[in-house]
């Protein structure tokens, strides 16, 4: 297997599920890029990082609420391309000399990771069915519940989530890299397996 793994595709697609259990099987390290802007969001001010500091002073539902879908996708554009550079670092590193991990998350796009042209590395892209995407997010409750508009949270959200995995899907099959459909049907099980089998290819 590479030493490094990298799993990319929207929001709820699975990324998380499968990197872990992934690293489990492997006995791999296991990152995600949520984690690391979170970590320079927390050392950094909205002064000197704004990328990272969209929600300052308000509810992560009430941001979803009052902020139109376009300005969502800006602001995970701006953090995305902010973290880019960290990211790079890090992937670079573990490839070189660090040691094995699997990394994923939604700022990973593969336009920019191709560009790295890194030997040891490997990228999968989970690439969602529209009615899974609204499904998951509808399904967790705790993620939307006690927003001032609920429906309005979801449908923002989901419409960030399906533009998000728009751009990743052509982007992946224009760069000729291995993408993963995942349906509502599809188990975590099902999933590794068919990971496990592309890595292995």
């Amino acid at each position: 297997m590479p030493k490094v793994i990298l799993i990319g595709g929207a929001p709820m697609v699975g990324k998380s599920t499968v990197a872990r259990r992934l690293a489990t099987m492997l006995g791999y390290a296991c990152l995600s890029t949520d984690d690391l802007g979170q970590a320079i969001g927390a050392v950094t001010t909205a002064q000197s990082h704004p990328a990272f500091h969209e929600m300052d002073g308000i509810d992560y539902r009430e941001y979803y609420v009052t902020r139109s879908v376009d300005d969502l996708i800006a602001d995970a554009d701006r953090r995305h391309t902010a973290l880019w550079p960290a990211l790079a670092q890090i992937i670079t590193a573990h490839a070189t000399w660090g040691t094995p991990i699997v990394l994923e998350g939604w700022a990973l796009y593969p336009s920019r990771l191709a560009q790295l042209a890194l030997p040891n590395v490997a990228y999968l892209w989970l690439i969602a069915d529209d009615e899974l995407l609204e499904a998951r997010a509808r399904a967790d409750v705790d993620f939307y519940h006690g927003a001032s508009d609920e429906e309005a949270m979801i449908n923002h959200y989901v419409t960030r989530s399906r533009w998000h995995n728009e751009r990743i899907q052509e982007e992946a099959e224009g760069l000729g890299l291995l993408t993963v459909q995942v349906t509502l049907d599809a188990t975590a099980e099902l999933l590794l397996e068919r990971c496990v089998e592309l890595l292995s290819a």
